[in-house]
């Protein structure tokens, strides 16, 4: 009797921390979406491939700066910054 009382409480908890996990599944899937629309709506291409590279992909600044050629790191970077700073 207690094991199965036990088991019940288990399977209780597994099941709203099953339903905790869908919650934030949604909202990160949510934020995806707002983050790709924003992204989505950026004039210049290079910043939109920053922007894309840096939120979406998670590169770090040296990559980013090998990924689109030309730039270094701290100068994809300072204008990262920059343009967030206008927005």
């Amino acid at each position: 009797q207690v094991d199965s009382k036990i088991t019940l409480m288990i399977m209780a908890e597994i099941a709203d921390l099953r339903g905790l996990i869908d919650l934030n599944i949604k909202r990160c899937f949510y934020e995806l979406n707002r983050l790709n629309r924003f992204i989505n709506s950026v004039e210049d291409s290079q910043m939109r491939m920053i922007l894309s590279l840096r939120y979406i992909n998670g590169l770090p600044w040296n990559q980013i700066a090998a990924s689109i050629g030309g730039n270094t790191e701290d100068s994809v970077r300072k204008a990262h910054d920059r343009y967030l700073k206008r927005k």
